[in-house]
């Protein structure tokens, strides 16, 4: 073991004692993690005089020297450089392939030794929203408190699919690292935003997506490209995360870049037009829609931008009527058929909601919000509970942060007299929203039905305190004895 890397040692093992049940899984995180470090390296893209102009991290996939990179790296180096790994004979050879929306390269390093460099296997389970993440930071990076984060939010975003957003306090030219979890499985890739510095969790899906554009050129070759600065730009994949994080007018800005990098990308107006539309541009929104609806392969994303336009004008027969008409050509856009299904909630059509929301899901079984809104449906209508808790508990995985899940699943629970159950769920909800009244009145009556009425008093004490007018008919019905309380 290197000196300079003993405290990062000492550290995960005392982070193994804290999450692992024992010494075998501590040494296997700790083998996981060194399977990590082994296939993560450093490139420094250098300009024609020889000067470091970015840098950014890369990892073996493959062991034939296949491995993922930040495309933004590629975008104007005349040369790369590869630090950072024990294997001192890696350079960069090939650039395979480049995923536009995710800023990402798949490239070959030439030097791979078999024996000596590792590689990743990507998790095939969704990730845990509640667990640990590490970043494989540099090697010579003291600052190991920083790789170790948890996931503040889950998004949604287009192209990209479930991604997450991380407290990571960490450079730039560190993104594009793997992100494993507490289990030293690889779960994601770091991607950090320009605009905020807010870090994000890739889903590591996205290396078998069908957006990747094929190259295969030699380094030499692939420079001399003229559509290289198109091919790198990284503006389209910092305004879809903006945009998932309902950053509107940023993810315009963003996305107007990327369109005088590429002019006229009718998807990138498409994307434009929703987040303008959400900041007021209506105007621009509708100049953006009139240009994106005209192409086919844009007319799914340009329907759901118009449908959401119409939406904020109160139009939503013509929202649902426009969804319907191109929904049925191009059926791929799972997060139309998520808002055809919330619009025909809204018109009490139960059935049509139903059915819109299950084919999100065929679409894409990892969109959690269909999962909620296709278990709140069945909350209201269904006959067997069984139906709606079932989907509320997949939703909740894929999302604990979606709206008061963790309160109606706890309703569920209450409602069959699973009284632990419930309060458990009550708890969990209160983790993430403390002031969730809701949540505060329905644990309490879960705990007055269990004997535990000094808790319940408790709960219904905050609940009125926040507001809830009900609280104090209970308070005063059961909570006589209990008199130290304030509203």
């Amino acid at each position: 073991m290197q000196g300079k890397n003993s405290f990062f040692y000492v550290f995960l093992v005392l982070w193994g004692l804290l999450t692992s049940p024992g010494l075998l899984a501590q040494s296997s995180l700790l083998e996981e993690i060194s399977r990590a470090e082994s296939a993560t390296f450093s490139l420094t893209a250098l300009s024609k005089q020889q000067l470091p102009t970015d840098t950014a991290r890369g990892f073996f996939i493959g062991a034939n020297g296949l491995a993922l990179t930040s495309a933004s790296l590629l975008r104007s180096a005349d040369s790369l450089v590869v630090s950072d790994h024990r294997n001192k004979n890696l350079a960069l050879d090939r650039v395979i392939a480049i995923h536009p929306y995710a800023n990402l390269a798949l490239v070959r390093l030439s030097g791979y030794r078999n024996r000596d460099d590792g590689f990743l296997t990507p998790e095939r389970r969704p990730y845990n929203p509640w667990g640990e993440v590490l970043h494989i930071s540099p090697r010579d990076d003291q600052q190991n408190s920083s790789r170790v984060s948890r996931i503040t939010q889950m998004l949604q975003v287009f192209e990209l699919g479930r991604s997450a957003l991380l407290p990571l306090q960490a450079g730039y030219g560190e993104r594009c690292a793997p992100l494993l979890n507490e289990s030293g499985h690889f779960i994601g890739i770091s991607y950090r935003l320009h605009t905020n510095a807010q870090w994000v969790l890739l889903p590591v899906y996205l290396l078998g997506d069908k957006n990747w554009q094929n190259v295969d050129q030699q380094w030499a070759a692939f420079r001399k490209r003229s559509d290289r600065l198109q091919l790198c730009d990284p503006n389209c994949c910092e305004g879809l995360i903006l945009q998932a994080m309902e950053k509107w007018s940023e993810s315009a800005r963003a996305f107007s870049t990327a369109l005088r990098i590429q002019s006229a990308h009718p998807r990138i107006q498409a994307w434009r037009a929703l987040s303008r539309c959400h900041y007021g541009n209506t105007l621009g929104a509708q100049e953006d829609l009139i240009l994106s609806s005209q192409d086919p392969s844009s007319a799914a994303m340009a329907a759901y931008s118009q449908s959401q336009l119409l939406l904020l004008d109160g139009q939503s027969a013509k929202a649902q009527e426009l969804l319907l008409t191109t929904l049925g050509s191009d059926d791929n856009l799972a997060e139309g058929f998520l808002l055809l299904g919330q619009i025909q909630q809204s018109s009490k059509e139960i059935r049509k909601a139903y059915a819109s929301f299950s084919h999100a899901l065929e679409l894409d079984s990892l969109l959690a919000m269909a999962w909620y809104e296709r278990g709140r449906l069945s909350m209201q209508y269904a006959s067997d509970p069984q139906v709606a808790l079932s989907d509320l508990e997949t939703a909740a995985r894929l999302n604990p942060f979606l709206p008061g899940i963790y309160t109606l699943i706890g309703s569920i629970h209450f409602k069959r007299n699973d009284y632990l159950k419930a309060i458990g769920d009550f708890d969990r909800a209160l983790r993430i929203h403390p002031a969730d009244d809701h949540a505060l009145m329905q644990r309490g009556m879960a705990r007055f039905n269990t004997g535990l009425t000094e808790g319940a008093c408790n709960d219904w004490s905050e609940a009125g305190r926040l507001g809830n007018t009900q609280a104090f008919r209970l308070i005063s019905r059961h909570c006589n004895n209990h008199r130290n309380r304030t509203f």
